[in-house]
């Protein structure tokens, strides 16, 4: 059962034993820097010109992974952005995320642990969305091999952007959404959560440089 035959959260909930709660999950980083006024323009441009809510592949090459490559620029010294990878832990939870975020690896920009942050691009059906986002975030989860460690996950229709997190058997689901229409807003919480996988991503590193033969 790839991550594409989960409808829903219920299914991954069910089937692997973990718990939900809504609570809020980002706080938006104030201090984080505004995008600039040449982003705004060609992301303007591309929402009145390109019609980025016609198609999932649309959606995420016109306005998601801008969006999310603009924020990744800031911690590319040690964090990794992969677009429609895979992510394989067993037959159960496999497939490609359309995004996500790991450690930069000693060997180059390759995939590796710690998997920090997956992103799931559905056209406004959110409960699809994060069925799957979710699935791919117990999948890092389980290739990181420390539960106790977060796994961040974001469901987005472009426009609309939902953030949630997964550490231990506990999925907590952010209640709120952030909007492209409000993108400082949106900016803020998506600094927050790439400052939280650099932080995951640094101790790592100190973590393994430490204990080389672990």
């Amino acid at each position: 059962m790839a991550f594409a035959s989960y409808s829903c959260v219920d299914d991954v909930l069910r089937k692997h034993r973990l718990r939900m709660v809504a609570e809020p999950t980002v706080t938006p980083a104030a201090d984080a820097p505004p995008f600039s006024e040449a982003f705004r323009a060609e992301l303007e441009l591309s929402m009145t010109d390109l019609s980025p809510g016609r198609s999932e592949i649309g959606s995420g090459e016109i306005l998601l992974f801008p969006i999310l490559r603009e924020v990744w620029k800031t911690y590319r010294q040690h964090l990794s952005l992969f677009s429609h990878e895979a992510l394989d832990f067993d037959d159960d939870l496999c497939g490609y995320p359309d995004y996500f975020v790991c450690r930069v690896s000693e060997f180059g920009r390759i995939p590796e642990p710690p998997y920090l942050l997956v992103v799931e691009a559905k056209l406004d059906d959110f409960e699809k969305a994060w069925g799957q986002c979710l699935a791919e975030m117990l999948a890092a989860q389980k290739l990181n091999g420390a539960p106790d460690q977060p796994v961040y996950g974001i469901a987005t229709n472009g426009k609309t952007w939902e953030f949630g997190v997964l550490l231990g058997n506990t999925f907590t689901q952010d209640p709120g959404a952030f909007a492209v229409s409000t993108l400082d807003k949106l900016g803020q919480a998506l600094h927050a959560v790439f400052r939280a996988c650099r932080d995951l991503a640094l101790a790592y590193t100190a973590s393994a440089s430490a204990n080389p033969l672990a």
